[in-house]
């Protein structure tokens, strides 16, 4: 079951990775490239067990933990980028902010032996984003019903995290479990994405976007 799951997970995050990517070739956006890049990792955890059988070599445990590391710190670069997107024009905070998030990527070799401060960070920056989310889709869901498929998708991402975070003596989330609502999250997050963006509407100058990395 585990296996199948993750190759749902592996499938799911590699179409989201292309559908972000795509919407990042086109706008130029932080926030598209940081979720196309926290769904690359997203889909080598789905087939991290595989890899192993392919290459003895390797250590699922090591590409999955690291894989985790960079996934996580990419999606609450997304959430920064979402929110600076979100603020009004005058008080947008510098670009190069949105990037702090991947610190913990630098970081994470000091604290990989100290088993609570980095499961404390992960729960952190996981929770921080989804509480991103949670208020600005929650906010815009008001105004327009469409980014309703947003917050069902981040919904899916809270209710994995509390039941996942929840205590073993509590409650214990099987792997294959949370890889499933993983992806139920990420296909419902990027197809309704699709449905409040449309690509054409986000097009921009031909030479702009080849002298502009970020926007």
């Amino acid at each position: 079951m585990t296996g199948l799951s993750g190759i749902i997970l592996f499938i799911v995050s590699f179409y989201a990775t292309i559908n972000f990517f795509r919407l990042y070739s086109l706008g130029k956006r932080i926030f598209h490239f940081c979720l196309g890049t926290s769904a690359i990792f997203l889909a080598i955890i789905g087939v991290s067990s595989f890899l192993a059988i392919f290459f003895p070599v390797l250590d699922p445990v090591f590409i999955g933990e690291w894989s985790t590391i960079f996934s996580v710190s990419f999606l609450l670069t997304a959430a920064a980028a979402l929110v600076r997107d979100f603020k009004p024009a005058f008080s947008k905070f510098p670009k190069s902010f949105t990037f702090f998030p991947l610190v913990l990527i630098l970081v994470y070799p000091l604290i990989i032996e100290t088993v609570v401060v980095k499961q404390w960070a992960l729960a952190l920056y996981q929770g921080s984003a989804l509480l991103i989310g949670l208020l600005i889709y929650g906010f815009k869901s008001q105004n327009n019903s469409e980014y309703a498929y947003m917050l069902v998708g981040v919904f899916f991402f809270a209710v994995t995290y509390v039941l996942y975070w929840t205590p073993e003596s509590v409650f214990t989330l099987p792997a294959y479990a949370w890889m499933l609502l993983t992806s139920c999250g990420i296909l419902i997050i990027t197809v309704g994405y699709n449905q409040v963006n449309n690509i054409e509407d986000r097009l921009l100058d031909q030479e702009q976007r080849k002298e502009t990395w970020f926007v």
